[in-house]
């Protein structure tokens, strides 16, 4: 009864044992699942961000156009009232000469014949009658000179507004098409960025998964070292802002967009320069493999560690390599030490961190940068 009793107990202890193991192998399975999602929505995340950054640019370039058509549209709309305004003018002017004209030429036929007669003939002599028709000629022919330049006038203006007319339109044509492109694409940048939230959603999901299935995981007694680092090895992404930095220096480069004040130009940094002295070791800031140890154009001797999950960190312009491709190294292990300086500075670390090739800004990913 007794052995009874003890084979009952080991089959029972059997029977645990075994359903633990299948838990542990579960929960191992959802934990490489969640993970695989954290992966894709990165991946997602990141396309639609570099698709995100081009429709930026496109909007930008579209506002700039519909900025430039905005002032060209006005100074043409000036132009228009201006010559409008002359149109009015000389047609004012054009009318009272004619209303002159026919004023004279009413007031000489109400003299009559006998009169017009007397008048050319009152002189004695051909000169004086000569004099006399000049004057009659002469004052006709003014005013109807000044009729034809007021009519030619008026004709080219009339021109040079019909043009400046149909440039207006045209103008208003491709701005009313800008205006239309910059709306569709402000509602495609409105659909992903709707799209962007909910990939981050479904990343935080399994980011919370993540964490319950190690909290989990507690209360089972994981001998096995390749569950226990799989389940509580924390990854480059969980280490954001946490980071320990790869020299104790002064950081005299930025990340990003930077305007020189000498030059007209503006330059994109894709890293950060830390100034520290020659020979100063530097220290890898994640624990991975060596990926890459070579000579880059315009970085010097550079270094390229891969810390799993498309992170990867990069140290330039070293010397003294400790390290070989394809060791795996631990946080903090010493790499190589500074080297030459580039031309225009002075020694230091450039250092970058990317996610697939995109480069992060290292100051939201370290401690005390």
């Amino acid at each position: 009864m007794k052995l009874n009793k003890v084979f009952l107990l080991f089959v029972l202890s059997f029977a645990m044992a075994a359903q633990a193991a299948t838990e542990v192998d579960v929960l191992t399975k959802d934990f490489e699942a969640a993970k695989k999602k954290v992966e894709d929505a990165e991946l997602k995340q990141r396309q639609v961000l570099s698709a995100l950054y081009q429709l930026n640019k496109k909007i930008k370039k579209l506002v700039t156009e519909r900025g430039e058509l905005g002032q060209q549209r006005a100074f043409l709309e000036v132009n228009v009232r201006h010559l409008t305004g002359k149109v009015e003018e000389l047609t004012q002017r054009s009318g009272s000469q004619k209303t002159l004209l026919a004023e004279r030429l009413r007031a000489i036929y109400k003299l009559g014949g006998p009169s017009v007669a007397r008048f050319l003939f009152s002189s004695g002599s051909s000169a004086d009658l000569e004099r006399n028709l000049k004057i009659l000629g002469v004052v006709a022919s003014r005013d109807l000179d000044l009729i034809k330049n007021y009519n030619r006038d008026l004709e080219d203006l009339h021109k040079k507004k019909k043009t400046l007319a149909t440039k207006l339109e045209n103008l208003k044509s491709v701005e009313s098409r800008i205006v239309a492109q910059e709306k569709e694409m402000r509602k495609e940048q409105d659909l992903k960025n709707r799209l962007l939230d909910g990939i981050r959603r479904n990343k935080m999901f399994a980011m919370n998964k993540i964490n319950g299935l190690r909290e989990k995981s507690l209360q089972y007694n994981l001998e096995d070292a390749g569950v226990f680092d799989l389940l509580f090895k924390p990854s480059f992404a969980d280490q954001k802002g946490l980071l320990p930095l790869p020299v104790a220096g002064s950081l005299v480069q930025k990340f990003g967009l930077v305007k020189s004040d000498e030059q007209s130009y503006t330059i994109s940094n894709k890293g950060v320069y830390i100034s520290v002295a020659q020979g100063t070791p530097v220290k890898s800031v994640f624990s991975g493999k060596v990926s890459y140890v070579g000579d880059v154009a315009g970085f010097g001797t550079t270094l390229i560690v891969d810390h799993g999950d498309h992170y990867y960190s990069v140290y330039s312009h070293m010397q003294d390599v400790t390290v070989n491709v394809g060791q795996d190294i631990e946080q903090e292990q010493i790499l190589a030490q500074i080297g030459n300086p580039p031309i225009d500075k002075a020694p230091g670390l450039y250092f970058e961190i990317r996610h697939f090739s995109e480069p992060y800004d290292p100051q939201q990913w370290m401690k005390g940068l």
